[in-house]
């Protein structure tokens, strides 16, 4: 095996991780947010309306 071709390798699996990492981190906030967006969906749903109502008058 070349070794250019397992520094290459390497390297990516590095940048891999660089990105990964921080994206595995943030499931729970995304998780939170989705939650607290369907635990306010009736709220949500009462000020967009109020909203649209608003705009046809």
């Amino acid at each position: 095996m070349d070794l250019s071709l397992l520094k290459d390798n390497l390297s990516d699996f590095a940048t891999l991780g660089k990105n990964l990492g921080p994206a595995l981190q943030n499931i729970p906030n995304l998780l939170n947010a989705i939650v607290s967006f369907f635990t306010n969906f009736g709220d949500l749903t009462e000020t967009t309306g109020d909203a649209a109502g608003n705009l046809s008058s």
